[in-house]
């Protein structure tokens, strides 16, 4: 591998989308839409420059290990987004879409894809599960930056931060269950139960928030004493992150929801002041991270294995991605009506996007089950969301800031007839 190609291709998109970054948010051109197109263009399918087997790993491994990395710095920027106080406000909405929207989902998603697909039911399940959570990267850039914060309210942006972070590590066990059961049917259910759910999942909650809570006064007691610089605690919470998503993984648990358990109870315990003084600065570090992992993906789409699969599945996947988000939030809305009014349960209806954390889970079900049809098919899913949901940003941000503004002028009236 030549790395001064890979660091002249890479970083010179980079510093483009990042020099035009307010120009492309407004004309509804993400940085994920369009590094994803960049490694088209420079991958085998366009001018042959960078293929995924020039950095001397299998593809999948390399895609999974770079979506897990991507994941804990993403999660760690979410987490620390979310105000103090969030997590006794938000309670409703996390409870709602969490305890019940996750699993509907997963019901209208396998729905979709089984009858549509014509797939075995535990393939389709396992597709199904892997796109369900709303990915909390690819969801930065619809609810941070200028534009964002212009257009979209404080409270919409909280609650998808907030779900996109907790749903992508508890989709662990949902994907785990079509594995195991086709790996090891005869056991499936006790690994779940026993293995994923009790020591995974759970061993993974329990070691984020006592890491989170530990390193959070280890921080404010380094500040206190003047141990530590005031310029920046960037230094130290990108290594927290990746710290716990290392130790978790060595301990076995589900890493990705120990790192977002643990910078959730980071950030209730440092001082409000320190939070709010660098989120900027973390999120614009994630975004570096993010971005780079597109172009990957784009190298490495099967586009072949699109071509044999049909114009089919283009159309039911996208109906899946759509109609799983759409369905399971409108069923609910009556739970949620005191939360967001009919436009904001609309917004949040349409956005949830998938990305790198399906490309995670794909990666590690076809290492897991052998099936090469489970990353195709969640490439594809990928790519769509991307399409559908970035070029969608720009324009129902804005719809809904006008509907922001009908409704405070409609009250300001009623107040002053």
């Amino acid at each position: 591998m030549d790395i001064d190609l890979v660091l002249a291709l890479f970083a010179g998109a980079l510093l483009v989308f990042a020099a035009f970054s307010t120009v492309l948010q407004r004309a509804s051109l993400p940085g994920p839409l369009l590094c994803l197109g960049y490694g088209v263009l420079i991958g085998p399918h366009a001018l042959g420059l960078l293929r995924t087997e020039d950095f001397g790993a299998p593809p999948g491994t390399l895609l999974e290990q770079a979506a897990r990395v991507t994941l804990a710095v993403g999660l760690a920027g979410v987490a620390l987004r979310l105000p103090h106080g969030y997590w006794r406000s938000g309670v409703r909405w996390i409870a709602v879409v969490i305890g019940l929207g996750m699993a509907l989902m997963l019901v209208v998603a396998t729905g979709v894809l089984w009858w549509g697909l014509g797939a075995p039911f535990l393939v389709a399940l396992l597709v199904g599960a892997i796109i369900t959570p709303t990915d909390p990267v690819v969801t930065t850039p619809v609810v941070t930056g200028s534009l964002a914060e212009e257009r979209i309210p404080g409270r919409v942006r909280h609650n998808l931060s907030a779900e996109s972070g907790i749903n992508d590590g508890l989709a662990y066990l949902f994907v785990l269950l079509p594995v195991l059961l086709l790996t090891e049917p005869d056991r499936a259910w006790h690994e779940l139960l026993a293995t994923v759910l009790l020591r995974e999942v759970l061993g993974a909650a329990a070691f984020g928030a006592l890491s989170g809570y530990l390193l959070g006064r280890l921080f404010v007691l380094v500040r206190e004493h003047g141990l530590m610089e005031d310029s920046s605690y960037l230094a130290f919470v990108v290594p927290l992150a990746l710290v716990v998503l290392g130790a978790g993984g060595l301990l076995g648990t589900d890493s990705l929801l120990a790192v977002f358990v643990a910078v959730a109870v980071f950030g209730q315990v440092i001082p409000q002041r320190d939070e709010a003084q660098e989120d900027k600065v973390h999120d614009a570090v994630a975004r570096l991270f993010l971005l780079p992992v597109f172009v990957l993906l784009g190298l490495a789409l099967p586009v072949a294995e699109w071509a044999r699969l049909g114009w089919a599945p283009p159309v039911v996947l996208g109906a899946a991605l759509l109609l799983r988000r759409l369905v399971a939030l409108w069923a609910l809305r009556p739970l949620l009506r005191g939360v967001h009014d009919r436009s904001e349960t609309f917004f949040l209806s349409w956005f949830g996007p998938i990305g790198i954390s399906a490309l995670f889970y794909a990666a590690l079900a076809e290492r897991r089950t052998g099936n090469p049809d489970v990353l195709a098919h969640t490439t594809l899913a990928i790519t769509l969301s991307v399409l559908i949901h970035g070029l969608s940003t720009a324009p129902l941000s804005a719809w809904l800031r006008h509907r922001e503004r009908e409704r405070a002028r409609k009250r300001q009236e009623e107040i002053v007839p």
